[in-house]
C-alpha cells in the first residue's frame, strides 16, 4: 500500500513540473544561468492581475460581456466601453480634468486616474462612484457587474410647459353656496335665514364672502377676505383671528395678516375656504378649526368627544364629511370622527383622531416661521359703530433650532388693556416617546405661564396641561387662575382601555374642580362595547354598545340620572327602524321614541324619515324628507307636530331656528345649493372642496349618440387621475374631484363599468387645475353597436374568406371583416344609423356584380 501511494505522489509532481513548464513561450529557454535573476517585488506580487469575462449590467440591464480585472485594490473595467454604453458624451477638457453632461449636472474625472491592462484604460469601482456617482458591484451568482447609474446622458432638458386640452378658468368667481332655511310655527310666526357664500380669484390671488341673516330684513357679511401667497410667503385682507399660543388668546379683527417661512409656507396655509373658522395658519388650532375628511359616499360620520357622540351625519356623494365651528379646547379631551359604511350598526371602517398636541407647532431644523398682522378688532362691517373698535396688532416667531427644540417668541396688542402682551415659549422632544412645552408671558404687566407634557408608548400615554395666570393677567378684572389636566391611559390587552383622569382648577380663591378619577373602555369583542367617562362635576357617563349580528344593534346610556335605551334595526338595505326610551329618575318622566329610515332603492340620495313619539299620555309625530338632488344640490323638508318631549332622535338634520315650548307644530325647509363658474359655465359642485391651495374639476358624462340609455345607468363609472382612480361618484353622469393640487392631470374614464355599448372615443385629456378654481370638462360617450351576417352562395353554402365592407351614408368604409369557414361575420363600432355590406372577393378586390345588403342599427345590435 505504501508503495503505490509513492509512485501516485511521484507521478503528480512530475505532471505539475510539466505543467508549469508549458507556462512559459517556446523561443525562450526555461533556465538561464549565465543572467541573474531579480526577485519580484512584494507590492507587484500582490498587484497581480486576474482577467474575467464578465456580464455589464446597467441599470439591471445586460447591455455587454466584457473583459474585467481583479487587483489587489479591487476591480477594473475599460472605461471607453463604460462611456460608450452609459452614453456619456466629453463637454470640456482642461488638462487631464475632462467633464461629462448629465440630466443631473456635470459630472467630473481626472484622467490621469485611469489605468492601462493589456494597453486598455481602466477605471476602477472606485472612481466609478466618487467621480462618476454609480455603485457597482460584482455578482458572482450571475458573473457580471452591476451598474446602478442615478443619471441620464446629455445636458439637463429644460421640460417645455405642457398645454392642457382644458384650461383653468381664469374669472373672478369661482362658486356660489346657498344655504336657505325656512320654518314656520302655524301661529303667523315665519323665520327665514340665507347663508351665501362665494368665492372666486382676482389679482393672483383668492378672494372669499360668507353672509348671513334674513334677506327681509339685513344681510351681514360674516367674513371676507383676499389671500394670495407663493413659495414662501402668504398676505391676507380681510376678517381672521389675531393670536399665537392661546396663553395669549385671540382678538376676531379686521385688517392685513401675513406669514413668512424660510422653506414653504404652503403647507402651513389653512386648506378650509368654505365653512371657514378665519384660521389663516394652520398651527392655530386652539381656535374654530372644520374637521373634514374622507370616507365611502352615503356613509356615516360620527364625532365624538372622550367617546360621547355630539354629532353625526351622512357622508356627501363625493366621499366627504364636514362638521364646521369645532372648538379645540386647552384640554386633554380626545376629538374623534368614527366613520361606518351603510349603518352605524356595524363597525366603524376607521377612526380618525383630531385630538390635538404639543407637537404641531415644532419645526424641522433651520426651518423660521413668522406671521403677523395690524388692524381693527371686530368686523368692520357688522354695523357697529367705529368708536368701540380697538387697534390690533401681532407679531409670532417660530424658530427649528434642531430637531427637538423649537423656540417661540411673540408680542401681541392688548386691545382692551392698551398694552403690549409679550410670549417666549419652546416645544422640546425628549427622545422619541416625549415631547414637552414651557410657554411664559406678560400681558397687562402680569405674568402668566404654560406647560404641556406629553409620553407615547405602545401600550399607554400620559398627557399633562397646566397654566397659571396672576390677577390681572390680560385685564384689570381678571382673577388668579391656575389649572391642571391630567390623563393617564394605559392598555394592558387588546379591547380593554384604562385611564386616570385628574383635573385641578383654581380661579380666585375658589376651588373650581379638583378630582382624579378613573375611567375605562371594554371591548370584549368586537360587538360589545362598555364605557364609563367622568364629567366636570364627578358625575359619570355609562354607555354600553351591542352589535347582535349584521342588523342589529342596542345602545343603553347613562347620564345625569337619565337612562336611554336605544334599539336600532336594518330591516332590509332601505329602511331602518329605531326605536328609543328615556326615562328620568329625577322627574320621573319617560318618552319613548320610534323612528323609521327610508332609502327608497337603497340609494343614500333620498331619505324619508318619520319619528313617533310618546310621552305623558300625548303623541308626536315628526317626518322629513331630503334628496340629494345633484352633487351640489340638496332639498330637505320637515313637519313636527307636538314634538316638543321627543328626546335624542332626530329625523333629520334641520333644527328650527326659533322653536319654543309653545310650538306645537312646525314646518322647515332647507335648500343647499352649490354652483361652480367653470369654462362650462355654472355646474353643480361641493363647494367644501374648492380651497385657498386647491382647485376642483366638475364635469360631467355625456351619452352624444341616439341610445336607450339615459344617465342613471353611468352612475357607478369611475374617474380616472393620471391612471389613478379618485374616490367620487356620479349622479345622473355628473361627477365632481375636488381638493385637487394645482397642475395638469390626464382625466379618464375607467372602461371596465361602462355598458358595453358605450366608448369613449378620446382615451385621455389634458386639464388644469388652478387652486381656488373649478374647471368644467364634458366627456363624450357614444353608443356604438355591432352587426353579423353570412356571405353564402346560391346554395345556402358559406363562402369563408369574403371581405365584407361596411359603408356609412356618405359612402366612406367604417368597418371591414372577413368571413370565417362557415361564411360569418361580425363587425363592431357601429353608431345607430343605416348602413351597406358589401362582400368582395377574398383577396379584397372589389368588382361590379360584388353582392351588397343594406341594414339599419336603432340602439341596439343587428344579426341577420
Amino acid at each position: 500500500m505504501s508503495v503505490l501511494r509513492l509512485k501516485n505522489l511521484t507521478a503528480y509532481w512530475r505532471i505539475a513540473l510539466a505543467c508549469a513548464l508549458l507556462q512559459y513561450p517556446a523561443a525562450q529557454p526555461v533556465l538561464l544561468a549565465a543572467e541573474p535573476v531579480e526577485a519580484e517585488p512584494l507590492q507587484k506580487q500582490q498587484e497581480k492581475t486576474e482577467t474575467l469575462l464578465v456580464g455589464i449590467y446597467f441599470n439591471g440591464t445586460l447591455l455587454d460581456e466584457a473583459i474585467i480585472y481583479r487587483t489587489g485594490s479591487g476591480y477594473w473595467i475599460a472605461f471607453e466601453p463604460f462611456l460608450k454604453k452609459s452614453g456619456l458624451q466629453e463637454e470640456g477638457r482642461t488638462g487631464t480634468i475632462v467633464s461629462y453632461p448629465t440630466d443631473l449636472g456635470t459630472l467630473t474625472f481626472d484622467t490621469s486616474a485611469l489605468e492601462s491592462f493589456e494597453s486598455e484604460p481602466c477605471i476602477s469601482f472606485h472612481d466609478l462612484k466618487s467621480a462618476f456617482l454609480a455603485q457597482p458591484s460584482f455578482d458572482p451568482s450571475l458573473f457580471a457587474v452591476m451598474l446602478d447609474i442615478p443619471w441620464r446622458p446629455g445636458a439637463r432638458q429644460v421640460r417645455k410647459r405642457e398645454e392642457p386640452d382644458v384650461k383653468a378658468p381664469s374669472g373672478t368667481i369661482s362658486y356660489i353656496g346657498i344655504e336657505a332655511q325656512a320654518d314656520h310655527d302655524f301661529k303667523g310666526t315665519t323665520n327665514k335665514n340665507i347663508l351665501l357664500e362665494s368665492s372666486g380669484r382676482v389679482l393672483g390671488g383668492v378672494w372669499s364672502m360668507t353672509a348671513r341673516g334674513d334677506p327681509e330684513e339685513k344681510m351681514t357679511a360674516s367674513r371676507y377676505n383676499w389671500t394670495t401667497f407663493n413659495r414662501n410667503l402668504a398676505i391676507r385682507l380681510g376678517t381672521g383671528y389675531s393670536g399665537s399660543y392661546s396663553l395669549l388668546g385671540s382678538t376676531y379683527m379686521t385688517g392685513l395678516q401675513f406669514g413668512w417661512n424660510n422653506r414653504s409656507i404652503i403647507r402651513k396655509l389653512d386648506a378650509e375656504q368654505a365653512y371657514g373658522s378665519d384660521m389663516f395658519l394652520n398651527f392655530d388650532s386652539n381656535q374654530l378649526r372644520t374637521l373634514e375628511g374622507s370616507a365611502p359616499p352615503g356613509g356615516i360620520a360620527e364625532l365624538r368627544f372622550d367617546g360621547e357622540v355630539v354629532a353625526r351625519q351622512r357622508i356627501n356623494l363625493d366621499g366627504t364629511f364636514t362638521f364646521p365651528n369645532v372648538r379645540m379646547d386647552s384640554d386633554l379631551r380626545r376629538t374623534e370622527v368614527y366613520v361606518y359604511l351603510r349603518s352605524i350598526n356595524e363597525n366603524p371602517i376607521k377612526t380618525i383622531d383630531f385630538s390635538q398636541s404639543v407637537s404641531s407647532r415644532s419645526l424641522p431644523a433651520g426651518e423660521v416661521m413668522v406671521r403677523g398682522g395690524a388692524g381693527r378688532t371686530g368686523n368692520i362691517l357688522d354695523g357697529e359703530h367705529g368708536s368701540s373698535r380697538n387697534t390690533e396688532a401681532f407679531t409670532d416667531m417660530l424658530y427649528g433650532v434642531s430637531r427637538r427644540v423649537t423656540l417661540e417668541t411673540a408680542v401681541q396688542q392688548n386691545a382692551d388693556a392698551g398694552t403690549a402682551d409679550l410670549l417666549t415659549g419652546a416645544v422640546l422632544s425628549i427622545g422619541s416617546r416625549w415631547t414637552s412645552a414651557l410657554y411664559l408671558a406678560r400681558s397687562n404687566e402680569r405674568s402668566g405661564a404654560d406647560i404641556q407634557l406629553e409620553g407615547r408608548y405602545r401600550s399607554w400615554d400620559l398627557s399633562y396641561w397646566g397654566t397659571r395666570h396672576d390677577k390681572g393677567y390680560g385685564s384689570d378684572t381678571a382673577p388668579r387662575e391656575e389649572s391642571h389636566s391630567m390623563r393617564w391611559t394605559v392598555r394592558p390587552a387588546e379591547g380593554i382601555t384604562l385611564q386616570t383622569i385628574g383635573r385641578h382648577q383654581r380661579s380666585a380663591d375658589s376651588l373650581v374642580h379638583s378630582y382624579l378619577l378613573p375611567a375605562a373602555t371594554l371591548s370584549p369583542f368586537s360587538w360589545w362595547r362598555m364605557t364609563a367617562t367622568p364629567h366636570d362635576d364627578r358625575t359619570y357617563r355609562y354607555e354600553t354598545g351591542l352589535r347582535l349580528g349584521r342588523h342589529d344593534r342596542v345602545q343603553g346610556i347613562y347620564d345625569n340620572k337619565v337612562i336611554s335605551l336605544d334599539y336600532q334595526h336594518d330591516i332590509s338595505r332601505e329602511l331602518n327602524v329605531r326605536l328609543v326610551n328615556d326615562y328620568s329618575f329625577s322627574t320621573s318622566d319617560a318618552v319613548t321614541n320610534l323612528g323609521l329610515d327610508w332609502y327608497p332603492e337603497g340609494s343614500s340620495r333620498d331619505i324619508v324619515a318619520t319619528l313617533l313619539s310618546y310621552s305623558g299620555g300625548s303623541f308626536g309625530i315628526s317626518g322629513s324628507w331630503s334628496r340629494h338632488i345633484n352633487t351640489g344640490m340638496r332639498l330637505a323638508m320637515q313637519y313636527s307636530f307636538n314634538m316638543n318631549n321627543a328626546a335624542n332622535l332626530s329625523t333629520s338634520t334641520l333644527i328650527p331656528l326659533n322653536a319654543t315650548d309653545e310650538s306645537r307644530k312646525s314646518a322647515s325647509i332647507t335648500l343647499s345649493w352649490d354652483l361652480g363658474w367653470s369654462n362650462r359655465g355654472f355646474i353643480p359642485i361641493n363647494r367644501n372642496e374648492v380651497t385657498l391651495t386647491r382647485g376642483a374639476l366638475a364635469g360631467s358624462l355625456d351619452i352624444q349618440s341616439s341610445s336607450t340609455l339615459s344617465s342613471s345607468d353611468i352612475n357607478d363609472i369611475k374617474i380616472l387621475m393620471n391612471g389613478r382612480s379618485i374616490q367620487q361618484r356620479q349622479l345622473n353622469g355628473d361627477f365632481f374631484l375636488g381638493r385637487l393640487p394645482p397642475g395638469i392631470y390626464r382625466v379618464s374614464i375607467d372602461r371596465e363599468n361602462l355598458p358595453i355599448e358605450l366608448v369613449s372615443e378620446q382615451k385621455e385629456m389634458k386639464v388644469e387645475i388652478r387652486n381656488g378654481a373649478v374647471t368644467g370638462i364634458k366627456i363624450p360617450l357614444y353608443a356604438r353597436y355591432g352587426a353579423a351576417g353570412k356571405v353564402a352562395d346560391r346554395n345556402g353554402i358559406g363562402i369563408a374568406g369574403m371581405l365584407v365592407k361596411i359603408t356609412d351614408v356618405q359612402g366612406e368604409i367604417v368597418a371591414t371583416a372577413v368571413t370565417n369557414r362557415f361564411g360569418y361575420y361580425r363587425v363592431d363600432g357601429l353608431r345607430s344609423g343605416t348602413y351597406l355590406a358589401t362582400a368582395d372577393s377574398d383577396k379584397g378586390a372589389g368588382h361590379d356584380r360584388a353582392p351588397s345588403r343594406e341594414f339599419s342599427i336603432s340602439n341596439d345590435y343587428v344579426f341577420d
